[in-house]
């Protein structure tokens, strides 16, 4: 899982994984990644409008090219004209949530606002993914607010919750006593 490490290749597409497969492309979102306060600064919310893709591995959020998004944080309420404070971040230019990381998915249909899904994941902590993500203390996790256009929402989180699952049988799967295999004499 990472945040800020990903552009989109020649054809405006991300670039996939050896073996990876694209489920969703496209879909405008808007996203909001909450980040708890942790040793690394306050508790700050990061927003942005781009582009969402689904493959087979991973959710790929990239922002449109006008713009790093904002973040704003929760100790500070100063207005938006007001200059980035000491721990303001530099955005959200992508962000890479793979479904091995992700603990809960829910679509939420409000009554006064728009149609959302919410994510709740832990930061990748192997050493061969790039995080620009904090150390999160124990219990702690980092939450995405998406707003799916094209009123893909409901389709969009299908397919998260569908790839979440057979992630969750792989891992049941390893976990498992593997029995030892039956050879006639």
């Amino acid at each position: 899982m990472s945040r800020n490490t990903l552009s989109l290749g020649p054809r405006g597409s991300p670039p996939l994984q050896p073996g990876e497969s694209l489920l969703a492309s496209g879909n405008t979102a808007d996203i909001e990644l909450r980040i708890p306060a942790t040793m690394d600064g306050p508790k700050r919310v990061e927003s942005a409008k781009g582009q969402l893709w689904l493959t087979d591995l991973r959710i790929i959020f990239v922002a449109d090219s006008g713009g790093a998004g904002s973040s704003s944080s929760s100790s500070s309420s100063a207005a938006a004209a007001a200059p980035p404070s000491y721990d303001a971040s530099e955005g959200i230019r992508s962000l890479v949530i793979p479904y091995s990381v992700l603990i809960s998915s829910t679509f939420h249909l409000p009554t006064f606002s728009p149609n959302h899904l919410l994510l709740s994941f832990l930061p990748d902590l192997s050493p061969s993914a790039p995080s620009n993500l904090p150390t999160l203390g124990r219990g702690g996790k980092l939450e995405v607010k998406l707003l799916i256009g094209e009123g893909a929402g409901h389709e969009v989180w299908k397919r998260i919750e569908g790839e979440r699952g057979r992630w969750e049988d792989i891992r049941r799967r390893e976990g498992e006593e593997a029995l030892p295999v039956y050879t006639p004499n």
